[in-house]
């Protein structure tokens, strides 16, 4: 069985380890999360005993033999570093949901080239994923790809119910704020979707698309009497719509375009590939944020098992089923 060590107990953290608890192929060694130490991680999740008592300190939870670690605490790559120099130390693959170290070389390259030769030296594989980064803007449009001769450009389209979703997504996207609040929250960087730049990377790099400029843009879509959203008073904003396009060759090669607002109408995720043969695959309903997150981390376990030592990419990655 395959040893795992879980950072983060938080709520995509407690659905991780019912996840993992559920598998026949691993078993979890070690959880660390200072909000619920001492107590035992199965209740601290809503299962019953596990048998594996929650320590504060990642120290202590590495310090247990172990083969992987899962790490839901941070969305940055800074954060990330010590992380990886510990787990470096006990040869301990990292899988992490942090956004930013989907593709770390885009906005921190100094801490990308740091947490690859930290894997290097101690033998690891660390990999940054999730539903967004991770999935659905980036390694389901590649796989879609492993059918076509040619791809000469791709666009990607996500709509999200924030109303369907945790509290904590509904603040990020800004809902029932103001829009002077909106525009104020994305300029101090509190609200938008971490990663969109990176899964715009990730895609056209799988695709052999080099990119000479990277655009973003997001925008706040805002409710009317014509257009309302439950609980949301007209002339507040119900959430935002957010871009990363990617150009080359004086046209767009890459288009991610991301609605996350309360009462989207239609959720879906749409990929639309300029291709040899063309494709255009929607997937009605969309894929559910959270539980694709809680997939992708769990199911990359036996990837990153077999992987080449560094910081590697979901793009580099074969594909994989399901962790049994």
């Amino acid at each position: 069985m395959t040893r795992v060590t879980l950072v983060g107990l938080g709520a995509i953290g407690r659905e991780v380890l019912k996840a993992l608890v559920a598998k026949r192929s691993v078993r979890v060694v070690a959880v660390a999360d200072p909000a619920f130490a001492g107590q035992d991680a199965g209740v601290a999740a809503g299962l019953g005993p596990v048998g594996v008592v929650v320590v504060r300190e990642v120290d202590e939870a590495f310090a247990v033999p172990s083969d992987v670690a899962l790490v839901l605490t941070t969305s940055g790559t800074a954060e990330m570093v010590p992380i990886v120099a510990r787990a470096a130390e006990r040869h301990l693959h990292v899988v992490s949901s942090c956004e930013d170290l989907a593709f770390a070389e885009l906005a921190t390259p100094e801490e990308a080239r740091r947490i690859d030769a930290l894997a290097r030296g101690g033998g690891i594989v660390v990999l940054g994923t999730g539903v967004n980064p991770g999935f659905v803007m980036d390694r389901l449009p590649l796989a879609l790809a492993g059918g076509c001769v040619a791809v000469r450009a791709a666009r990607v389209e996500r709509v999200v119910d924030a109303a369907k979703r945790r509290g904590p997504l509904r603040a990020k996207v800004g809902a029932d704020l103001t829009v002077a609040e909106f525009e104020a929250g994305v300029a101090a960087r509190r609200l938008g979707h971490r990663g969109l730049p990176e899964s715009c990377q990730l895609l056209a790099r799988g695709l052999g698309l080099r990119l000479e400029e990277l655009r973003s843009t997001i925008a706040p879509v805002v409710t009317s009497a014509e257009s309302p959203r439950a609980g949301i008073a007209p002339g507040r904003v119900a959430g935002l719509r957010q871009s990363a396009v990617g150009m080359g060759e004086g046209r767009e090669l890459v288009r991610l375009d991301l609605e996350m607002s309360v009462g989207a109408p239609e959720p879906h995720d749409r990929i639309v590939l300029d291709s040899d043969p063309p494709l255009d695959v929607l997937l009605q309903g969309g894929t559910h944020g959270d539980r694709g997150t809680v997939g992708t981390v769990v199911n990359a376990i036996a990837a990153v098992l077999v992987g080449r030592p560094g910081l590697r990419h979901v793009d580099e990655l074969p594909l994989f089923g399901l962790v049994t």
